[in-house]
Parts: C-alpha cells; structure tokens; sequence
C-alpha cells in the first residue's frame, strides 16, 4: 500500500462481540461495532446498516489493535537467532557484526517481514526504532515497507549500524542529519498511517553535549523522542533520566525504552513531567545485561506503561508472550525472588486487564496518536482485532481478559483492521507469505557478506 491510496470506503459492521473498548466511558460489553471510511462511526448495541457488510463477532472479543513501542524491524529476517544471548552477544552478532553488512532491500525486506509477523498477530502499530539508517536508502526502504505491509508505523529515525561501537555509550558524533529530508520530503503529515519521530541515545549514549544538540534538533522538527534508558550497570552509572530532568531537557513528548537500572527517583521525575516509558518485558526477562522489567516500579512511580518486543533475534514478534513474559516477573517478584531492584515492600501489581490495557491505549499515549487509535472510540480510526475465544485454547473463556493474555496466541487472532482496511480476516493473513522467502535470501546473503556460517 502507497501513501496515495484512497482511504478504504469498506463498511463493516461487527455483531455480537465481547467488546474491550478500552475507552473509560465506554468500559466492556457484548455489542457491535460500525466501521465506515476507515473509522469507527458507531459503537452499542443492536446496531444495524443496510450497505455494511455484516462480520458475525459471537464467540469472540474485538479490542484494539495492539500496539508495539519498540521494535527494531530491521532484524526480521534474523528471527530467532539467539535467544540465549547476553545483550553483549546481541550487540556483538547483530549491531556490530551484521548491522554493517545491510543493503536497503535487506532493511525493506526485514521491515516487511516484521510487520506481516506483527499484524498476523493483531500488532496494528509498530514503533520502528530504526538503528539502520546506514544511507538515506536505508531509510527510505524501512519507510516503503511500512507502507507497503499496511501497519501503522511509527519510524523513529535512529543512527547507522556502520562504526556501531563509535555511535554509542559516549559517542560525540550527532544524531545523522538526514532526518532533516525526512521530515521535510518524506514523512510530513502528522496524521498519515505512517508517521515520524526521532530515535535519540541521550546522556546515556552520547555525550551530554551531542545529547543536548539532538534533542534539540528533534524538537525544532516538531519530533516526539525515544531514548533507550537504564541498561545494565551502565545505566545505572549514567542516570540519563536525572540528567535530563537537571538540564531542563525532560519532558512529556519523550518516552523512555526499558528503564530496568534507572533508579525510583528518576521514575518519579519521568513521571512528574509527562513522559512515558515502554518495557520490553519478554526481552528483559530472556536477555541477561539490561536487568528486569520495570512495571511495577514504574507503576509504583505513577506511570502506566507501554509494550514492546524489542528484537525478534531474541525473542517472539508478538504481544501475547510479552505481555505473559511481564505477568510472570512480576510473579517472581510477589514470591521474592526477583532482582535488587525490585525488593522494596509494597509494590503495586497489575492484572490481565492492565496488561492489555498496556498493549492498546497506554501504547498510543506513548506514541503520541491516541487521538487516532488505541481505543474503540467513534471517531477514531479503525485499527482494531477480533480474538476467537470459541478455540480449545480459549475455552470457556471465563474471564475474557486473563485468557486472552495467559492463553492467547496468533491463532486466535481471526480479524485485523488498520484503518478501516481488512488485512487479515478468517485467521490468514491477505498478503500472504511471499516475503518470508525473500527473507531467507536476505539472511543467506548477510551471513555470507559478514563470512559467518547458519547455524544448523
């Protein structure tokens, strides 16, 4: 799909469904839902429209689209290469070893391979951190695909994966100037399916100064930030967020990626001044070097956070095993086996509920477009999914929530809509699977260029 596609004109009109709004006044009910023009133009019960197609939603729940906060799509073609890595060995095999050797048709093809995984999956916005921004083709191909796929994106325009070790943790080079063409000649409308923000590394990446300069620049171009924060000791050393606060720097158009070292104290900063944060807790929990997952803490702090996958080279595209991954440490910090940091008394917990409500509308508040998604609210745009709950794993779905997130997987996914537009429907995906093909080529001939030989 092209930026110059007309809109979907398609009317839809969802019977009988759980409905999981995740709008407060709205809250959850068996109902239908209208979708006309790529939106949602109604939203009860007992709905009727001559001209819509008629979706039978009995046995499952509609919800909104999820929404991922922080994926580095470039690496959709290096799913699965190493869940048991450090985050040294990640860096090392993926950034530094094979970041390098990417040609723009390897990024469209790893982009386009993590947005088909990601929307069979009922991910309908993908925040695209893009540390692959090697040329201004680079670019451009991570851009096409998201257009290409049908996903909502985010592109959040990072820095190269060439000199990887000279453009982090004290790097003095400035965020790439290409995102000046970006913004200007590329993605300029603030409210297309595909939209951008800035990828910063901050104090804890750069220097203070070059920290300043990109933070700066991003806001001169009217750019939301994202800024990966807290990793291992050496986040903790850094204290970016403190920094920031002290500088004058932080504020609410940020949101900060991971958090596991940054102290409670710059949770309550972040907290104070609007930002938002994005946990990447099946990452967290699988990856050791970052530290653990930061939800409860940050919930402790007055922030709901967001989700995200991080990297598929480590872990599963989808939502549902993060959302069971961050389930589980918090049930290892209730039993008091989690890490220092997590062993203050009295921290809040969260439940399914929460959990989803993490994966939708805390999503889009993190994304800066929960005016448009994120929520079954008439006027917003139709990103939203269909989960059957009439499956073997599903039965008998007592509590809608807690099966969707302890049960749920791709599968049930039965119903996918972004913007009105139908992507999936019937459990299979429209565009088929022709890319992952093209995927494994593109992982042939990276490991080839980098002399490295398949595992296997």
């Amino acid at each position: 799909m092209s930026p110059n596609q007309p809109q979907n004109e398609e009317r839809l009109l969802i019977k009988g469904a759980y409905l999981m709004t995740q709008d407060e006044q709205l809250g959850d009910f068996v109902g239908d839902v209208l979708v006309a023009d790529g939106r949602i133009v109604g939203i009860g019960r007992d709905l009727t429209d001559d001209r819509a197609r008629t979706v039978d939603g009995t046995g499952s729940a509609v919800l909104p689209g999820f929404i991922d906060t922080h994926r580095h799509n470039w690496q959709g073609a290096l799913r699965n290469l190493g869940p048991a890595w450090t985050y040294q060995e990640y860096r090392g095999q993926v950034q530094i070893g094979l970041g390098q050797h990417f040609e723009p048709r390897d990024v469209r093809v790893g982009n386009l391979a993590a947005d088909l995984l990601s929307l069979d999956a009922g991910v309908t916005t993908v925040r695209d951190e893009s540390h692959i921004s090697n040329s201004p083709e680079h670019s451009d191909a991570a851009i096409a695909a998201h257009w290409e796929s049908g996903i909502r994106a985010v592109f959040d325009h990072g820095w190269p994966s060439t000199e990887a070790e000279q453009w982090q943790f004290g790097s003095d080079r400035s965020h790439p100037d290409d995102i000046r063409r970006i913004r200007e000649e590329v993605l300029s409308d603030d409210s297309a399916r595909v939209t951008l923000n800035a990828m910063l590394r901050g104090p804890e990446m750069s220097t203070p100064a070059v920290a300043e300069q990109d933070i700066r620049l991003a806001r001169e171009l009217g750019l939301r930030i994202s800024m990966h924060v807290g990793l291992g000791e050496w986040g903790a050393e850094q204290q970016s967020i403190r920094r920031l606060a002290e500088t004058g720097l932080l504020a609410s158009d940020m949101t900060f990626i991971h958090c596991c070292t940054s102290t409670d104290e710059e949770l309550r900063m972040l907290a104070a001044h609007g930002a938002s944060a994005s946990v990447a807790g099946a990452l967290e929990v699988f990856m050791p070097g970052l530290g653990q997952p930061a939800t409860n803490r940050l919930l402790a702090a007055g922030v709901r956070p967001s989700l995200s996958v991080d990297t598929e080279t480590i872990v599963s595209g989808d939502m549902f095993g993060v959302m069971r991954a961050t389930l589980a440490y918090q049930q290892l910090i209730r039993a008091g086996a989690a890490g220092p940091m997590d062993r203050a008394p009295g921290l809040p917990t969260f439940d399914a509920a929460d959990l989803l409500s993490f994966a939708t509308i805390e999503g889009a508040r993190a994304a800066g477009i929960d005016d448009r998604t994120g929520s079954l609210t008439p006027g917003k745009e139709a990103d939203l999914i269909m989960i059957r709950l009439d499956h073997a794993n599903t039965l008998p779905a007592t509590d809608v929530a807690a099966t969707i997130v302890a049960g749920g997987h791709a599968g049930n996914v039965d119903l996918v809509m972004v913007a009105g537009d139908v992507v999936k429907e019937h459990g299979v995906l429209r565009a088929g699977n022709a890319v992952f093909d093209e995927a494994a080529a593109s992982r042939d001939r990276l490991f080839h260029a980098a002399g490295l030989r398949l595992p296997g």
